[in-house]
């Protein structure tokens, strides 16, 4: 879950840099599609600087479960330096799971190399690019967007942005084109989900240019990305809403000089933001033998998970799974949480030393219940919850966070479904006869192949 997020993230990242950079152009002639985009092309080498309002959104859903996440940033940036400065927010919310934070970003080129330092949660970090991996390339955004005029159409009415009266242009660009005028940065951030540049390729992307009518400067750039993510929930029985990138342009040339403030600076090289959402590297450790208790079943419909030296069977009581040495974090989820019937809460469980399990608080009775009075239907443990080393997690068959996937394939057989992905790594999914609520999850590591996540329900 955690790098799920940080690849939301980075697609809000790459968006913020994209948009930071595009700007217009001007004419006089009876407004057509073709004259407004080739007029602002032209303008684009007339603007010093810029101040933009981006946001972007997505909302996926999958039965109960949602995942969501916002950006509102607001923009400036200088052409002669090259340089930009955003500063807003972000905001996630994973089943259930909230977060907001402060984000700042300023980015400067230095010679031929674009240096990005970023902000999240009061710390500075600090990436290089060589020029062409730059993020926001004003000529590669700009630059041929003449060349896609016959793909919109021009409203007849004007519209409001901003306070001024705007052109509007509508109309949808392939996959090709989005994925050209988006750069490869953002692309990167959609492989995460399935949508690499050959599916992409493939699709396409409702766009709307707002046009301020007396300058003929961009007003507002909006693309609906929720036909991009739909296909994919629709694979796994969800689905995809208010998903989009939005740029609303607010001031032309008016912006001082963007300089960098000193902690930003003194930030060290090589932990940068997108390098911290980047998957590269290897971050699980091949597991050590653990020891099994007797009472842990060899295959996953045993539905016994060891964690420490206790072995407890799902469905089980909240009771049954403290006694493992794990206690249910009751800031976060109070025990007397009401849970309806026939529904689920996510709690979370932890120990001495802050390692935590993700935990499928079920209602399978007739009434409603508080928590505490819930089974235990599902345990998830994810490699980073429990990376110290001193909580102990074993599934059925002896498979513990760190096995190799091929030791998972021996224990469980051939898995009911498999997504794999050369960057991400692979997923093993196995459901019981009697139940899709009954199965089994096995997430492994690009690269290594080894388990990086696990999950284990028993609901019905």
């Amino acid at each position: 879950m955690k790098n799920r997020t940080k690849k939301l993230a980075a697609m809000g990242m790459a968006a913020v840099m994209a948009a930071a950079l595009l700007s217009g152009c001007g004419g006089r002639t009876k407004a057509t599609p073709e004259n407004l985009l080739r007029d602002m092309t032209e303008k684009a080498e007339e603007v010093g600087s810029a101040e933009m309002n981006v946001k972007f959104n997505i909302k996926l859903s999958s039965g109960s479960e949602e995942l969501s996440m916002g950006m509102d940033m607001d923009m400036e940036s200088t052409t002669e330096p090259e340089a930009s400065h955003g500063k807003g927010e972000v905001n996630f919310d994973i089943v259930g799971n909230s977060m907001s934070t402060e984000m700042e970003m300023y980015s400067v080129k230095e010679e031929d190399q674009y240096v990005t330092y970023t902000m999240m949660n009061g710390q500075w970090t600090k990436e290089v690019a060589d020029e062409e991996e730059a993020l926001g390339d004003v000529e590669g955004m700009t630059g041929n967007i003449e060349e896609y005029a016959d793909k919109f159409e021009l409203e007849k009415d004007l519209v409001e942005i901003n306070g001024e009266e705007c052109f509007e242009l509508n109309g949808e660009l392939e996959g090709d084109i989005f994925a050209e005028i988006i750069q490869s940065d953002m692309m990167d951030s959609f492989s995460g989900y399935g949508l690499d540049e050959e599916t992409v390729s493939d699709m396409v992307f409702p766009c709307t240019i707002d046009i301020y009518k007396d300058s003929i400067l961009p007003a507002r750039i909006y693309f609906d990305l929720t036909d991009t993510f739909e296909p994919m929930m629709k694979e796994y029985g969800g689905t995809a809403s208010d998903c989009y990138i939005e740029m609303t342009f607010m001031e032309y040339d008016s912006v001082d000089e963007i300089v960098v403030p000193d902690e930003a600076l003194e930030a060290e090289e090589g932990s940068g933001l997108l390098d911290d959402f980047s998957d590269d590297g290897d971050s699980v450790k091949p597991a050590e033998p653990a020891e099994q208790s007797a009472d842990l079943g060899s295959d996953w419909e045993s539905y016994t998970v060891q964690i420490n030296d206790t072995v407890v069977t799902l469905p089980c009581t909240l009771a049954d799974l403290e006694a493992t040495g794990v206690t249910l974090d009751r800031e976060y989820t109070p025990e007397d949480y009401v849970v309806n019937t026939g529904e689920y809460e996510l709690a979370w469980f932890m120990d001495a030393n802050g390692n935590e399990l993700m935990i499928d608080m079920i209602n399978n009775t007739d009434g409603p219940l508080e928590l505490k009075d819930c089974l235990v239907g599902g345990i998830t443990v994810y490699s980073y919850d429990v990376e110290d080393g001193s909580l102990t997690v074993i599934f059925p068959g002896g498979i513990q966070i760190g096995s190799a996937q091929e030791d998972v394939l021996a224990a469980y057989g051939e898995p009911d479904d498999t997504y794999g992905d050369a960057e991400y790594g692979n997923s093993y999914y196995w459901y019981a006869e009697d139940s899709y609520l009954n199965g089994c999850t096995i997430d492994t590591e690009a690269g290594t192949g080894l388990v990086e996540s696990m999950s284990l329900d028993c609901q019905e």
